[in-house]
């Protein structure tokens, strides 16, 4: 005899398959596309902590600007310093502006370098766009270089960067190759890497499959490839640039190991490391600014006069 099912037991099972829809909708639909924005969309800009005003700390500085290749209008701070000396782009971090850099550009002309700081693209004054970490940032830095070779013609160019600037820097020296130096602070792996692992440090979630759908949905988005945003590769395709790679001993967003790993990629033998015990994650300068100022100008004048 056939046992027919009750109406509210009927009402429950379909209950059941439209929650699980929902929830794997939510999962594996909302939550990418969600997240895939909130990476190339958001304006959020961090607290500036420090010195604002350039003068304020010696240095003077000339307002100008210029584009990148793809026309997004680019602003910043220069003083050409000592004409004998070599002349230093500061790129900033994520939800940062050039302000990040005032200090350590300030400490840099004392000694005579040239400084650069500007905004990248989508950050400070400078023209809004998409945020790609570091992929079509590296245009920026590769406008930055054009604008040196002008204003600054046949002198060694560096390049200093923090957190995304230190990846946008070293993605930035395999399309415009050119540094006869680079300090990287806090650098990531990949585009891929970083948000997988950002996934599963802010959601304690493994990062597969998700993650990977927010990787492919934003790189078909934004128009590029995941290969683009490489920076262990553009590290290891670098030949004999002398690269500073700085790290936090207590960075949990780009642990030591990861500064470890870039270096070990590096082919110059002038290529150092530095990894500030206690510091936090593009915290190195603020925790032993000492340190860092002295290792930094030592590093730089021995790589590039070994190099020019």
């Amino acid at each position: 005899m056939k046992q027919v099912q009750s109406p509210w037991r009927r009402r429950i099972k379909r209950l059941i398959v439209v929650a699980g829809i929902g929830v794997v909708l939510f999962l594996f639909v909302v939550v990418p596309v969600a997240l895939s924005f909130l990476i190339t969309n958001s304006h959020f800009r961090f607290p500036e902590r420090g010195a604002r005003d350039p003068e304020a700390l010696g240095l003077k500085v000339q307002n100008v600007e210029f584009r990148s290749d793809d026309g997004i209008v680019l602003r910043g701070w220069w003083n050409p310093g000592d004409a004998g000396k070599p002349v230093i782009v500061f790129v900033h971090g994520l939800n940062r502006s050039r302000l990040e850099h005032l200090e350590r550009a300030a400490e840099s002309s004392r000694r005579g370098y040239g400084v650069l700081l500007f905004d990248l693209r989508n950050h400070g004054e400078s023209g809004r766009a998409y945020t790609t970490l570091g992929i079509t940032e590296s245009h920026d830095v590769c406008a930055a270089r054009d604008f040196l070779r002008k204003e600054a013609a046949g002198r060694p160019q560096v390049l200093w960067g923090v957190s995304l600037g230190a990846s946008t820097g070293l993605l930035a020296e395999r399309r415009c190759p050119g540094s006869a130096a680079i300090i990287s602070d806090s650098s990531f792996l990949s585009f891929s890497e970083t948000i997988k692992h950002h996934f599963t440090l802010v959601f304690r979630l493994p990062s597969f499959p998700i993650a990977n759908m927010i990787i492919a949905l934003t790189s078909w988005r934004m128009g590029f490839r995941v290969a683009d945003g490489d920076v262990e590769a553009a590290v290891a395709a670098l030949g004999d640039v002398p690269i500073l790679f700085i790290a936090g001993g207590a960075d949990v967003r780009m642990p030591p190991e990861l500064a470890k790993r870039l270096a070990s990629r590096a082919s110059n033998p002038a290529t150092q490391l530095l990894i500030v015990p206690d510091a936090g994650h593009g915290q190195a300068f603020a925790h032993d600014r000492e340190t860092y100022l002295r290792t930094s100008f030592e590093f730089l004048e021995h790589a590039v006069n070994t190099r020019h």
